[in-house]
């Protein structure tokens, strides 16, 4: 297989990873999620957000893109609140205070990406182990 390069002089290569196989790791109470890939300057886990238990606020460092796959919620990001249901997607810039919080009946379902990859997420996932 051939070697890509990407963003700088430094080669990366294929990196495959089974749902099955991926690591996972509950990023708060009611959060459970899924690290689906992880390279040199992005991450895309998958999230799944369970109703009625709701989190506060948080920043981080990151630019975050998300994209609702399943359910619906409200989240909260630079001091606006939007109701998204499924379908929808959205981007938090880098340390802006924001949440997501499941309404309705059913775990909402997003797909997350971060750059730089999530560390933290990383580390934890490292100790809670594999699906």
């Amino acid at each position: 297989m051939e070697e890509a390069r990407f963003f700088s002089r430094q080669v990366i290569k294929l990196k495959i990873v089974k749902l099955e196989e991926a690591p996972t790791l509950e990023t708060v109470k009611g959060r459970h999620g899924v690290i689906l890939q992880s390279g040199q300057k992005i991450m895309m886990m998958l999230l799944t957000v369970q109703p009625g238990i709701p989190t506060a606020p948080h920043s981080h460092p990151h630019e975050q893109v998300g994209y609702l796959i399943e359910g619906r919620g409200v989240l909260s990001s630079g001091g606006e609140s939007v109701e998204i249901e499924a379908g929808t997607s959205f981007l938090i810039p880098p340390n802006e205070s924001h949440n997501f919080n499941a309404t309705g009946e059913k775990p909402a379902i997003i797909i997350d990406v971060f750059s730089p990859p999530r560390k933290d997420y990383l580390e934890k996932a490292k100790t809670e182990g594999k699906r």
